[in-house]
């Protein structure tokens, strides 16, 4: 084998490495263990997760800024009561509690918005929004990063059936 053809193999496989990094960084959401993240409601009180064992939640890390974010929660808003009534939504960013609060105001929404105590990126997240479905056993039954097409009747179904 000539060594243009090994140095191009080789060229190949350093760039199928590259981006299988990149892929899994911005399009994998991290496994992380949600009874041990660090979240403070509006008034900075702690948190505790494992409350809401026994329910089915939606925990959409989001922010203020992003579009796709606003766009999902405004979806999830859209169907809330009629197709996600029993299901609660945790809405946790990593903004400032000033800014957690103005957005919460003034969308109005049902959800529970929460702030983490550190920034995304230390508990791996690097790409919004990122949602993970926990079933009623606490346990992380679905994950995506990027927008979820909650209208879809068969992908709701499906999502709602993973959380039970």
């Amino acid at each position: 084998m000539s060594a243009k053809r090994i140095y191009s193999l080789l060229f190949f496989f350093i760039a199928f490495l590259i981006g299988m990094f990149f892929y899994n960084k911005y399009h994998v959401a991290p496994k992380i263990d949600i009874s041990k993240l660090e979240i403070v409601d509006a008034n900075e009180q702690k948190f505790d997760i494992k409350s809401l064992k026994g329910k089915k939640v939606i925990i959409s890390f989001y922010a203020s800024w992003c579009p796709n974010c606003i766009d999902e929660l405004n979806v999830l808003n859209k169907i809330k009561n009629e197709k996600l009534a029993d299901i609660t939504i945790l809405a946790i960013t990593d903004e400032s509690i000033e800014k957690l609060i103005s957005f919460r105001d003034n969308k109005q929404y049902p959800f529970t918005f929460m702030k983490l105590t550190k920034p995304f990126n230390e508990i791996g997240i690097v790409s919004i929004p990122t949602v993970y479905l926990v079933n009623t056993q606490n346990q992380i039954v679905y994950d995506k990063v990027g927008y979820i097409n909650w209208e879809d009747e068969s992908t709701l179904s499906h999502l709602k059936k993973l959380m039970e």
